[in-house]
């Protein structure tokens, strides 16, 4: 009487006597697999419960060139990001870009330079931005690409 590789499960031959202990002792196996497959499912699905509860989105946006409260940048999402990160345009010199956390802000463009702070404003779905000295520091350099990722709050 030959065996399965992974189970030892039976298996007959044309010749082999069959015998009930051998078709129960193969239940019991079987059945102890997946109730062991089972508990494996329930503990992964436990385990992925609580590994957090953040939506990420990403992109990239491309300057137009343009400053000031009449031009600002503006990000429109499909749901309200509790925090943004804007990060100086590819290929520049590695610059921190706009952080933004709703209710609470900071953005920077590199410098300590109050000028060069963006003002902040969260929309329904948005944020926009803009600075009154120059594109550069809107991070709207005309032609330049801008990444962005935006944190969200999954629903429960």
């Amino acid at each position: 009487m030959n065996k399965t590789a992974n189970f030892q499960l039976t298996q007959w031959e044309k010749t082999d006597r069959i015998l009930m202990e051998e078709f129960n002792s193969d239940n019991e196996k079987i059945d102890t697999a997946l109730k062991s497959s089972a508990d494996g499912v329930a503990a992964l699905q436990t385990a992925l419960a609580s590994c957090g509860n953040c939506k990420i989105v990403y992109g990239t946006y491309t300057g137009t060139g343009k400053a000031g409260s009449a031009n600002p940048n503006k990000l429109t999402f499909d749901g309200d990001p509790l925090f943004v990160i804007i990060k100086g345009s590819i290929g520049s010199a590695p610059t921190l870009g706009i952080q933004a956390m709703r209710g609470w802000y900071t953005a920077y463009t590199g410098s300590a330079d109050s000028s060069t702070v963006c003002h902040l404003t969260w929309g329904e779905h948005s944020l926009s931005w803009y600075n009154s000295q120059s594109s550069s520091d809107q991070f709207n350099t005309s032609d330049s690409v801008y990444p962005y990722i935006a944190l969200f709050a999954t629903q429960e």
